[in-house]
Order: C-alpha cells, then structure tokens, then sequence
C-alpha cells in the first residue's frame, strides 16, 4: 500500500469515526420544545398580540374566546393546538397566571402557556412560556 493510499485511509477511517461518535438514537435524545420553532409556541405568540389589542381597547381581558374572536375574526389564528389539534383552555382570570395554555402537554411531555402579570400601574405582561412537565392544571 503506497503511502498516499495509507493516508487516504487514515482519513476515511478517521472521518467514520467521528461520525459514529456523534451519532445518538433519536430515542436517547429527548429535545426540550424551542419557542422559535414551535408552532404553538408561534401561535401563542400571535394571539398575544390580540389579548394585548384588546385589553387595550376594553381595559379588561375577554370574558372567553368568543369574545376576543369577535374582535377581529379575520386574523385571528386558530384556537387549537397546532400540534394536538385540540382546543386551548382560556381562563380569563387566573390567579395562578396562565391565561392560555395547551389542553394537554404534548410538546415532548409540556406544553406551552400564555401567562399574565399585572403591574401596580394596571399594565399586563404577557409572556409564552413551557409549562414544567406536571404542572398543576387549573380547572375549567
């Protein structure tokens, strides 16, 4: 074996290596949901924005969806889970914070909440944000 071939080989041998070292089942990853590229994470996002107008408007958080529907039903995204496909729970007024959240933890065991924070001014604060893995979900 001439030596160009030898190193050619070192290298193959090498670059399959590495590869193999880098290489995890899909199973043995587990993934923490990203907010930049989650779908329902982007939705919440969005419908963020219609709370805010809203509450702007009526100083006040919609009673329920329909209302906040009624606003402008034009481009209000879906109220579902893009990834479930089940329907968001609302709760107008939550003491616990969230105001929107997924009907089931379906983004690898969580799922995304609108949350709420009132400042002493009045203001809200909206955020989105990834449930823990068991939290405790309020009653509809």
């Amino acid at each position: 074996m001439t030596r160009r071939n030898r190193l050619a080989w070192l290298v193959c041998c090498a670059a399959v290596l590495g590869l193999a070292a880098g290489c995890q089942s899909a199973s043995s990853q587990v993934r923490k949901p990203c907010v930049e590229m989650d779908p329902c994470a982007e939705r919440l996002h969005e419908l963020c924005g219609h709370f805010l107008l809203y509450y702007s408007s009526h100083k006040h958080l919609p009673d329920n969806l329909d209302e906040l529907r009624a606003q402008d039903p034009k481009s209000l995204p879906p109220l579902v889970c893009p990834a479930s496909g089940k329907p968001y729970v609302y709760h107008p007024r939550p003491a616990d914070g969230l105001l929107l959240l997924d009907a089931e933890p379906c983004h690898a065991g969580r799922g995304w909440a609108i949350t709420t924070e009132t400042g002493a001014t009045g203001q809200i604060t909206l955020r989105v944000r990834l449930l823990p893995e068991s939290p405790a979900r309020p009653a509809n």
